[in-house]
């Protein structure tokens, strides 16, 4: 039976509400299938590959949002990229979760599904499909190659990227179609927006050229050559201030990676090498896309690429963007696929060498979803000029899906700790410097010190210019008291890098160690040159100048590392110590009373807490802090020492002789090297 004019109208907003339903299951299903897959990583720890850079040793961050804070996110060259609001993104994290890694984890998770679901929306914005957009955005939200992106607490900054690169696009095809100075400022914001989380965004203007072709058909090759020349160039004149915008970014990324001496300016790499290394790249990644086995955090550099390897990757990429090419007019959207996955990877793909790495999974993200068009419309396409049922499409891309999640969740269990990734990674064939140096990280966080040594003494044979190797390796020389070893090691990380404050401030303290104060301060002070807020030398510093009696300037160390961490109870108990040295007492007990609010178990503050209450006449209180630092620790003999004492000037002679006797028989602890 025909409908009726009154029947199809009737059925529209059935339709409609019909279509809403849809969208709002798939989004929900979106985020379901990220939480499949990243949810077990709130129970994963921070990781010392540049967890620490990020989030664990920046006090900065640490000290959560707030005006200073955010003026140094977009001040600081730290990481050696301009990406404020990536370093805000963590502040906020440190102010709702402090150091809890579960909620910078979920962090990451939230992002990423957001950026999935917006991905969607997106495409079903610009392309008018619901199904090859859902499919494209599930597979940005579970290829196992995105899990570096998510699991990883330090790629804060591609999940990011991805949301503002997808809310872009969805702006971008509003714009297209309806035009208006709102709409362009939208689309723009959320480029400024990305490119403030991460440098790579600052391909975004390509990529909406790209859509300009297809999906929204404002640039049609099939016109007559003049048309399509003037079209584009109006469409070019349109993103000049992208365009602009990027280059200022791109700028500031070489200006900070020059500084930072992370770009290959001495060609230690051949750029032919670098050159078939790119070539070879491009196609591993067409592979791993297929078949994602085999991934590792980190991929050192080879030494060299097989010539066959090399020619087959080049072959193999001339073929498909010939057959692309070929199909630009029957099939537009795998010649803006693949021009997307060609483009969005070049600045990344290692021509310009930055670290010491071949690859990096996280640098895939964005330009896969150039294939994941390519696939998903060029599946659509095959299905129906095959006459496949609906039904067995939607089953064989369900399979594909559910594979991809239950490797992403294997490949994600691997984030959990240093020694589990950097294990995989070993056993995988990915041995690197790298890898052992962050085994022996964990070793050494982890109470093994032979095993922390055995990895580090194996990631400085790996590559005996590895600074932080070297750093870390006399550092636990240093605990061990091999300190010939210790010297030897932290000596050529200084060679290596002369503006390391890191190795100066362990330099200084080593000497420190060795009862050699005025060299300690030559370092320290160096150290403090490169890094005038380097808040261990000036910790350091202040200790130094205490023992010497230099009370001013142990004071002025520790108020700026105050003023940068106001929240630190180990200055604050320095302070203490300095104004009840001096006699101000008041201020002393000030001081304590303000550390042991944020560490009210911290037992050196309980004792210095009591003696300066003692000091004040008042005895009850202060036995009162000696008693909870025995509590505490049992076995430390200053608060057992310091309550026989107290009790002894109170008249309580058998019950002080009994702690005196006890504080004895202690064994003092041990000052180890931090």
């Amino acid at each position: 039976m025909r409908r009726t004019g009154a029947d199809k109208d009737s059925a529209a907003p059935h339709e409609r509400r019909m279509q809403r339903v849809l969208v709002t299951a798939i989004c929900a299903g979106l985020v379901l299938a990220c939480i499949a897959v990243y949810g077990q990583t709130l129970r994963f720890s921070f990781l010392n590959y540049d967890d620490d850079l990020y989030v664990t040793e920046t006090p900065q961050v640490q000290a959560g949002l707030n005006l200073k804070s955010v003026g140094w996110a977009f001040s600081t060259e730290k990481a050696m990229y301009f990406h404020p609001l990536t370093w805000m993104s963590h502040m906020l994290d440190c102010s709702l979760y402090g150091l809890h890694p579960w909620g910078h984890h979920l962090g990451n998770l939230i992002f990423h599904a957001a950026a999935s679901v917006m991905l969607f929306l997106a495409m079903r914005a610009l392309t008018g499909r619901l199904w090859p957009s859902a499919a494209v955005a599930a597979l940005s939200a579970v290829h196992p190659l995105h899990v570096e992106s998510v699991a990883w607490i330090s790629e804060r900054k591609d999940v990011l990227c991805v949301l503002f690169w997808a809310l872009a696009m969805g702006a971008y095809g509003l714009y297209a179609r309806k035009g208006g100075l709102l709409r362009y400022a939208a689309v723009c914001a959320a480029f400024v927006l990305g490119v403030m989380s991460k440098p790579m965004m600052v391909t975004l203007p390509c990529a909406l050229l790209l859509l300009d072709c297809w999906p929204l058909g404002r640039l049609d090759f099939s016109e007559p050559p003049g048309t399509t020349a003037r079209k584009a160039a109006r469409l070019i004149a349109e993103k000049i201030p992208f365009f602009l915008i990027a280059a200022l970014s791109a700028l500031s990324t070489v200006i900070m990676q020059l500084r930072g001496e992370n770009i290959d300016v001495a060609g230690k790499v051949p750029l032919v090498t670098r050159c078939a290394n790119a070539v070879f790249v491009y196609a591993l990644y067409l592979a791993k896309a297929l078949w994602p086995s085999d991934l590792a955090a980190f991929y050192p550099y080879p030494a060299s690429r097989p010539l066959w390897q090399v020619a087959g990757a080049a072959v193999v990429l001339a073929a498909i963007t010939v057959l692309c090419l070929a199909q630009t007019r029957r099939r537009p959207w795998l010649a803006v696929g693949w021009c997307w996955y060609l483009g969005v990877f070049a600045p990344v793909i290692g021509i310009i060498r930055v670290g010491d790495f071949s690859r990096a999974d996280r640098y895939a993200h964005l330009p896969l979803i150039g294939l994941y068009i390519m696939a998903v419309w060029g599946l659509a396409d095959l299905a129906e000029a095959r006459h496949v049922s609906k039904r067995a499409l939607a089953a064989v891309t369900c399979a594909a899906l559910l594979a991809l999640t239950v490797d992403a969740g294997i490949q994600t269990s691997y984030w959990r700790n240093d020694t589990v990734l950097f294990g995989h990674a070993i056993a995988i064939g990915q041995e690197s410097s790298l890898a052992y140096l962050n085994m022996g990280s964990a070793a050494a966080e982890g109470g093994q010190p032979d095993e922390a040594m055995r990895c580090l003494r194996k990631a400085v044979d790996l590559d005996p210019q590895n600074v932080r190797a070297l750093n870390d390796l006399g550092i636990l020389a240093a605990q061990g008291q091999h300190y010939g070893e210790a010297e030897t090691c932290l000596k050529k990380a200084a060679e290596l890098n002369p503006k390391n404050a890191g190795t100066l401030q362990n330099l200084g303290m080593l000497a420190l160690r060795q009862d050699r104060p005025e060299e300690a301060r030559t370092h320290l002070n160096r150290a403090l040159e490169i890094d005038p807020l380097n808040l261990k030398a000036l910790n350091t510093l202040a200790a130094i100048a205490m023992r010497q009696g230099r009370t001013d300037e142990a004071q002025a160390c520790l108020q700026k590392v105050l003023n940068e961490t106001p929240g630190d109870p180990t200055v604050l108990n320095g302070l203490g110590m300095i104004a009840m040295g001096q006699q101000r007492l008041e201020d002393a007990e000030s001081y304590f009373a303000r550390a042991l609010k944020i560490d009210p178990k911290g037992v050196p503050l309980l004792q210095n807490m009591g003696a300066c209450l003692a000091n004040r006449g008042q005895y009850e209180k202060a036995e009162a802090q000696f008693r909870k630092a025995l509590e505490i620790d049992p076995t430390d003999p200053r608060s057992a020492g310091a309550l026989g004492e107290l009790l002894a000037r109170t008249g309580r002679s058998e019950e002080a002789g009994k702690y005196l006797k006890q504080a004895a028989e202690m064994k003092p602890p041990d000052m180890n090297m931090k």
